[in-house]
């Protein structure tokens, strides 16, 4: 996925193992991680004082601000950026509840990590990301 100017991504997990191991397999793939937070609320902090990334990996299950309550904010205030649920909570309700929010995907952390990379191709050559 080397590209001229790579694709932008942020990492918002409250684990800190998780984070690291997702950062840095998506650095190995080409994707430039331009920030990680541990919650929600911390995030949107980021974002007022950092260049907004094309895509979030968000995890759904978080302290101080969850993923669903994260991805009101940012379909409200950062709109072009796409969102990628990350969670273990893989059941319909919180995937339905993601999509009616805005979410652009869901990948459950227990997948393989190509399911991870294939939904970002997949946004990517959908030419949704600037």
């Amino acid at each position: 996925m080397k590209k001229e100017f790579p694709i932008t991504v942020a990492v918002v997990d409250d684990n800190a193992l998780i984070r690291e191991s997702v950062k840095f397999r998506l650095k190995s793939l080409g994707y430039n991680v331009v920030l990680e937070a541990e919650n929600g609320q911390e995030f949107l902090d980021k974002l007022h004082v950092n260049k907004t990334p094309d895509i979030c990996v968000l995890d759904i299950n978080m302290p101080v601000m969850d993923g669903l309550e994260t991805t009101v904010h940012l379909k409200k205030d950062w709109p072009a950026m796409k969102i990628i649920f990350f969670s273990m909570e893989d059941s319909s309700i919180y995937i339905n509840k993601g999509i009616q929010l805005g979410a652009d995907g869901f990948v459950a952390k227990d997948a393989p990590f190509t399911d991870l990379n294939n939904m970002l191709l997949s946004l990517v050559n959908q030419g949704q990301v600037a």
